[in-house]
């Protein structure tokens, strides 16, 4: 396979966005991108990219650094904060699932990641929470799968999505921490995982405003005393 140059990665980023927009079929476009040298498998991943990033989707394919980098900050430019969050989302996804395929670790991507992520002001949550594995069950890939589902449940952007979608109120009992504890408890909430582990494959790409839910803590471990975990619709009744 050829290299991949910066004018290939620039190129295919213009046709990425065109094609997500249904400007140019998937076959003018990738024709366009071999005419200038580029693997056709290389060009097809790199079109789809693009339409992964602007909606915050897992993508499986992997990019060069430069790559990576262009197309962050082209849709940082061209989308603001929100199109910025949407694309970190889709790079955090896509570097949890290619060290678990590949069980190597991908440090400049991760840079890449964590310096863009400074431009919207977040950092990772510190907060503790439940485990989302029973020790005594074993899965065939029960520790990764809950490394992933942490890492879905801690990862910034998809915090601040679904909390910007549901508010801080605990969305079982309706608790808020900052009613009760004024300042110390602003912005405080956890956000729990609502899809089973056991049915998440390798490809599985998280929604914010479907899959993860904010609760409170309390609400949070009673929801994993059973497994699969209590709905929130199920937890509520048994409140009640």
């Amino acid at each position: 396979m050829g290299k991949i140059t910066n004018e290939m990665v620039e190129k295919s980023y213009e046709i990425g966005k065109r094609f997500y927009k249904n400007q140019v079929s998937l076959k003018d476009g990738i024709k366009v991108l071999t005419d200038i040298g580029m693997n056709e498998n290389s060009a097809v991943d790199y079109v789809y990219n693009y339409s992964n990033l602007i909606q915050g989707k897992l993508f499986t394919q992997t990019t060069n650094i430069y790559g990576t980098e262009y197309y962050l900050q082209k849709i940082y430019e061209e989308n603001g904060i929100d199109g910025l969050q949407n694309a970190l989302l889709s790079l955090s996804q896509h570097i949890d699932y290619y060290e678990e395929k590949s069980g190597s670790s991908v440090k400049k991507r991760k840079e890449v990641y964590n310096r863009y992520l400074k431009l919207i002001n977040q950092t990772p949550e510190k907060t503790v929470y439940p485990d989302e594995v029973d020790s005594e069950i074993e899965y065939s890939e029960g520790k990764t799968k809950n490394v992933l589902v942490n890492s879905y449940e801690r990862n910034p952007i998809a915090r601040k999505k679904c909390i910007e979608h549901f508010g801080l109120n605990c969305q079982v009992c309706d608790f808020n921490f900052k009613d009760k504890f004024g300042e110390l408890g602003k912005d405080f909430i956890q956000v729990h995982h609502k899809i089973d582990i056991a049915t998440i494959g390798n490809e599985y790409s998280v929604n914010p405003l479907t899959d993860l839910i904010p609760v409170c803590p309390n609400c949070h471990s009673m929801l994993h005393k059973k497994k699969p975990a209590y709905s929130i619709e199920e937890l509520k009744q048994i409140m009640n």
